[in-house]
């Protein structure tokens, strides 16, 4: 099969299995058990363990992991994909970014027309108490803007300060979509329900897929910091070995 034809199929068939009845169960099992135990679970061994389609298989574990080197292809995959939410919002401190962001971001775009982008204070990362020195806000905001205008996605943001967990989630009424990721979804899920409880619309929680570096372990800023690996996943400490 030609890549046009991979790129107009994929879409497709993801739309198929977010469709299922079973989907949202399914995620949730891979998520918050599999996930957990076997990050590095390959494709034929969760359609075995699903007991599904190698198809289903495939839009799940795609959805919710991705290896370093897959990101790009996803990225390029869902230009075909049409949003279905009309405002989305995502947060983070964005500091040193790497494919992860880069899938998170990918996340919210391919499936909302506009995205709220938080973007922790100075303040507020300091408190969240990272190890290694976070570049200022100003720099990390520069720096996603170059990002977004590089994959078409700047006119579609919307960039604020963050100085809390929650941001504009809980006033902003023209959210429909929350993104988050694996890792942060408890505390998603927290504030979906506080943001209803305060007599705000409800939001539907969409889910960015974990990413592993090259060594398996999920890529992070605080990695990147601590120089363990580079910002597209790659370990680092091997690389140094081999040009030895």
């Amino acid at each position: 099969m030609n890549r046009v034809a991979v790129t107009e199929l994929y879409p497709m068939l993801w739309e198929v299995v977010r469709g299922m009845g079973s989907y949202n169960s399914k995620r949730d099992l891979l998520v918050k058990e599999i996930l957990v135990k076997y990050p590095k679970i390959t494709l034929d061994e969760l359609t075995l363990q699903l007991g599904v389609m190698k198809g289903e298989a495939l839009i799940l574990l795609r959805s919710h992991r991705l290896w370093y080197y897959e990101v790009e292809e996803e990225l390029e995959l869902s230009r075909s994909f049409r949003p279905i939410y009309n405002m989305g919002a995502l947060g983070g401190t964005f500091d040193e970014l790497h494919v992860g962001h880069l899938a998170l971001l990918n996340t919210a775009f391919r499936l909302s027309k506009k995205v709220i982008i938080g973007v922790t204070s100075d303040e507020f990362a300091s408190k969240l108490m990272k190890e290694g020195k976070i570049s200022p806000m100003r720099e990390r905001i520069e720096e996603l803007r170059r990002t977004l205008d590089k994959y078409g996605w700047l006119s579609r943001a919307e960039i604020t300060q963050l100085n809390d967990p929650y941001g504009p989630l809980l006033s902003d009424e023209r959210i429909d979509m929350l993104v988050t990721g694996p890792i942060t979804l408890g505390r998603a899920e927290e504030a979906v329900n506080l943001r209803v409880s305060r007599g705000l619309p409800p939001v539907a929680l969409e889910l960015s897929p974990l990413v592993l570096a090259e060594d398996g372990r999920p890529i992070s800023s605080t990695r990147v910091r601590l120089g363990e690996v580079d910002r597209a996943g790659r370990l680092i400490a091997c690389r140094k070995q081999a040009g030895q």
